[in-house]
């Protein structure tokens, strides 16, 4: 039986792919018959990636499914993320977006990859804020979360800095190019660190 996340998986990579031909046609098609093909294009990406968002969501909060490896959901959800970060971004390459809603798709972009970041750091020290609770040492843990949070709000404002420079420098193709260079980059980092930790699963 195969099971649900390869086939996840597989529809992640049928969109990805799709998107990427959504930028050649763009490049290549110069008739006006030809030019509402990269937006066909883009919409069955775009229809595969609720899909895949619905598969991902049974896979990862229920067990319909039955038991799935938790590297295996890591890998799943690592390709649906960029799935659906390169299906916002390659909406404002298409024919009739204007400059306006292209700076908007690139700041929704941004705030996803923030968010990622936020996701990671206050998963990461969790444990380590969250101590003492039980007992009561409710002073001890705010402690804890203040410098944490002040490190996570200087790790988050850098990025922004960062990911402002280059729309503000760039136009919106390679600005959103450099934006996915980016949000690629930290998932594979981040999936390689956890990769290699030692996590109890289940049966």
């Amino acid at each position: 039986m195969v099971r649900v996340t390869t086939i996840g998986n597989f529809l992640s990579g049928i969109g990805l792919t799709l998107l990427a031909f959504t930028i050649v046609v763009k490049a290549i098609a110069t008739q006006p018959e030809q030019v509402l093909y990269p937006l066909y294009i883009w919409l069955i990406a775009l229809g595969i990636l609720g899909v895949v968002l619905l598969l991902s969501v049974i896979n990862t909060f229920t067990e319909m499914t039955g038991f799935v490896h938790p590297d295996d959901k890591m890998i799943s959800n690592m390709l649906v993320y960029i799935h659906a970060l390169a299906t916002l971004l390659v909406y404002g390459l298409l024919e009739g977006v204007d400059i306006i809603t292209q700076g908007y798709l690139y700041d929704m972009g941004t705030m996803i990859v923030i968010a990622y970041i936020f996701l990671f750091v206050f998963v990461f020290f969790g444990s380590r804020i969250s101590e003492g609770a039980e007992s009561g040492q409710i002073k001890e843990m705010t402690s804890r979360f203040m410098l944490i949070s002040l490190a996570l709000g200087v790790i988050m404002a850098g990025a922004y800095l960062l990911l402002s420079i280059v729309k503000d420098n760039f136009e919106y193709s390679w600005a959103s190019g450099v934006l996915m260079a980016f949000a690629v980059g930290l998932v594979f980092v981040i999936v390689a660190f956890l990769g290699r930790r030692y996590e109890p699963v289940g049966e």
